[in-house]
C-alpha cells in the first residue's frame, strides 16, 4: 500500500512540475513596469541619437526631424492650452511616481513645467551608453521646437540647480 501511495504522490508532484508554463508572463508592480518603459524609451532615443551622429547629423537636427514628424499628430495647430495639457500629459509618463512635475502659470502667461533633473541624469550616465545627457537635452530641444511652433507656441529648456525647466509660451 505504501508503494501505491508513494507512486500516486510522485505522479501528482511530477504532474505539477510538468504543468508549469514554459513561458510565464511576469507579475510586475506598476513602478517596475514604468521603470522598464522609461528605460526602453531612453535606450531607443539614445540609439537614435547615436545613429544620427554616426551619419553626421547633430542630436538637435535629429530631434528637429522627429519633431517635424510628430507635430501634426498634436492635432489642430495654434492651440496653446492643448499644447500645455499635452506636454504635461506626456511628461507625466516620464517621471517616476516619487518625482512628480511642478506646473506653474507665470505672470507673462507662459507655463513652466519643472522636473527633477537627477532622474533624467540616471538614464544617461556620463561615459556610458549611446548618447550623453547633454546630447539628449539638445535632442529634446529639437523635438519640442517644431511641436511648439505647430501649436502656436515657443519652448525653452533650461537646467536650474537640480531642476529641468520647460517653459512654454504662446506666440
Amino acid at each position: 500500500m505504501k508503494k501505491y501511495l508513494t507512486l500516486v504522490i510522485f505522479l501528482l508532484l511530477a504532474g505539477s512540475l510538468l504543468a508549469q508554463e514554459k513561458y510565464p508572463v511576469p507579475v510586475l508592480t506598476g513602478d517596475q513596469k514604468h521603470g522598464n518603459m522609461v528605460f526602453q524609451y531612453w535606450v531607443m532615443n539614445a540609439a537614435g541619437i547615436s545613429f544620427a551622429k554616426a551619419h553626421g547629423v547633430t542630436p538637435y537636427e535629429y530631434g528637429k526631424y522627429i519633431g517635424n514628424l510628430f507635430a501634426p499628430t498634436w492635432g489642430q495647430g495654434n492651440n496653446f492650452e492643448g499644447y500645455v495639457k499635452g506636454a504635461i500629459y506626456n511628461m507625466s509618463f516620464l517621471c517616476p511616481s516619487d518625482a512628480g512635475l511642478v506646473v506653474k502659470e507665470n505672470e507673462d502667461g507662459s507655463v513652466s513645467i519643472r522636473t527633477d533633473d537627477s532622474i533624467w541624469h540616471k538614464l544617461f550616465p556620463e561615459g556610458q551608453g549611446f548618447a550623453s545627457y547633454d546630447e539628449f537635452i539638445e535632442y529634446m530641444r529639437g523635438i519640442n521646437e517644431p511641436i511648439a511652433d505647430h501649436m502656436g507656441a515657443t519652448i525653452t529648456i533650461k537646467r536650474q540647480d537640480t531642476q529641468l525647466v520647460f517653459t512654454l509660451k504662446k506666440k
